[in-house]
């Protein structure tokens, strides 16, 4: 096959912490007594365009602050906190290869849960792109336990909306897939060696959602979550992509890892 036309030279998975939850969070159905550590995982790409961010971790700060572990984590039942040792700190990770917050030129924001836009305030020079319809959810007033309207509310942000599939540049390619929440969407990215690669974000945690097409356990709308799980599976079967997720925890210890990359 040959190489689709790209803007991309290199893909980073950035290994950002690990949240501690019920496995039933993750797999619809799962015994709720066991308890799972899945991975999270944000994906910078340098591009001819400039550096880009496929979501953005959750702001560790946030965890180090005693008040604001109280009120955004422990009050709401989000308890155990995620994990983030320094060496999954993203800014961290950015300083290795010698870039900040900073040189970012856009973030791609797969959606609105605070383990994808912890860092968004910190890049405020950034165009953010975002479906149409989590833009819209970010103004519900009862936005769940899971968002924090701190990362984004208070900024001014640049988002730059997008509505269904759409080429954002050449190489990388928004893949709407709601489900997980209304706006939710994946992203493929064409590399020159490597070809192409869909990065699912929170289509499903497990590699099980995939292989045995099962929901996961949080959903706001079930048709929708399992036709995403479809449209990701035969993304994968057409083009022979490599399949990133971001909460599988068995995944990370069988890929290439920050500061190794694709390309």
């Amino acid at each position: 096959m040959t190489p689709a036309p790209t803007s991309v030279r290199r893909l980073y998975v950035m290994l950002c912490g690990y949240e501690i939850i019920p496995y039933a969070i993750s797999l619809r159905g799962a015994d709720p007594r066991l308890v799972i550590a899945v991975p999270i995982t944000a994906y910078l790409m340098d591009t001819d365009a400039g550096w880009v961010l496929f979501d953005t971790g959750l702001d560790e700060a946030n965890l180090r602050d005693p008040a604001r572990l109280q009120e955004l984590y422990l009050d709401t039942g989000w308890d155990p906190a995620p994990v983030v040792k320094p060496h999954h700190e993203l800014g961290a990770q950015l300083a290795q290869i010698g870039i900040g917050f900073g040189d970012i030129s856009t973030v791609i924001l797969s959606h609105l849960h605070a383990d994808h836009t912890g860092h968004l305030k910190h890049m405020p020079q950034a165009r953010v792109v975002i479906q149409k319809a989590e833009h819209a959810y970010a103004g519900d007033d009862l936005l769940p336990p899971a968002v924090f309207p701190s990362d984004f509310r208070d900024h001014d942000t640049r988002w730059h909306i997008i509505e269904g599939d759409t080429p954002i540049q050449p190489g990388l390619t928004a893949i709407f897939t709601p489900g997980h929440t209304p706006g939710h969407m994946s992203l493929r990215v064409d590399l020159p060696d490597t070809g192409a690669v869909v990065l699912t974000a929170d289509v499903g945690d497990l590699a099980e959602t995939f292989s045995d097409e099962v929901l996961p356990g949080s959903t706001v709308d079930d048709d929708q979550a399992m036709g995403s799980i479809r449209r990701i599976n035969a993304e994968v079967a057409e083009t022979g992509a490599l399949m990133l997720m971001t909460h599988d925890p068995d995944q990370p210890r069988h890929i290439r890892l920050f500061p190794d990359s694709y390309t």
